[in-house]
């Protein structure tokens, strides 16, 4: 589960953003240190010639569904087990993978009964880079991107925290992400992310 993440990267962060897809503008006007569903959220695609890093609408608007049908929809995570049997994502797995940096994203794990919150992010304060799944689609406003992302059950660290955690990609694996067959990408985003590199911080 990921329904609260933040972009307030920082010289590390966008340092790497550039190295890995190119100077793309990383620096943003305004850093958020919290982006809710349907909130504009920032994603890498592949481009002509290198990469491309568009803001969409966090919460995927599949093909044929209207703006308002997806709003019935809690698109903005799509569990990476059921990718190609879910009809909102099956066409978005096959061809438009992206990738969604984060600089960190936020949880609210139960401890003795009490809800606390908690922020997740590199020990290193680089990007985490999240598995996820775009679409551009035609509504009464002109062109709408979107995007969601893709979860996958906790490594071991994050299993108090949660019964699901973002697909995070390390950086050997995003071309098998954005690349790669269906069965390959899925073990990637299964499969990339290792524990003890990520900082959970009480707020």
């Amino acid at each position: 589960m990921c329904g609260r993440a933040d972009d307030n990267f920082g010289p590390p962060a966008w340092r790497t953003l550039g190295e890995l897809f190119g100077p793309l503008g990383w620096e943003p006007e305004v850093k958020r240190d919290e982006v809710c569903p349907t909130d504009p959220i920032r994603f890498v695609r592949r481009a002509t010639g290198g990469f491309d890093a568009p803001y969409g609408r966090w919460g995927l608007v599949p093909a044929r569904m209207s703006l308002d049908e997806a709003r019935r929809y809690a698109t903005f995570n799509a569990r990476v087990e059921s990718l190609e049997d879910k009809p909102m994502f099956r066409a978005a797995f096959q061809s438009q993978r992206c990738v969604i940096p984060l600089a960190g994203f936020w949880e609210w794990p139960v401890r003795a009964g009490v809800k606390t919150r908690v922020r997740i992010s590199r020990k290193d304060d680089k990007p985490l880079l999240v598995a996820g799944l775009w679409n551009r689609t035609v509504t009464p406003d002109g062109l709408l991107e979107s995007c969601t992302i893709v979860t996958r059950p906790p490594t071991p660290d994050l299993g108090e925290v949660h019964d699901r955690m973002p697909a995070l990609l390390l950086t050997k694996d995003i071309d098998a992400w954005l690349d790669a067959p269906p069965y390959q990408a899925r073990t990637a985003a299964l499969s990339s992310w290792q524990p003890r590199i990520l900082t959970i911080t009480p707020v």
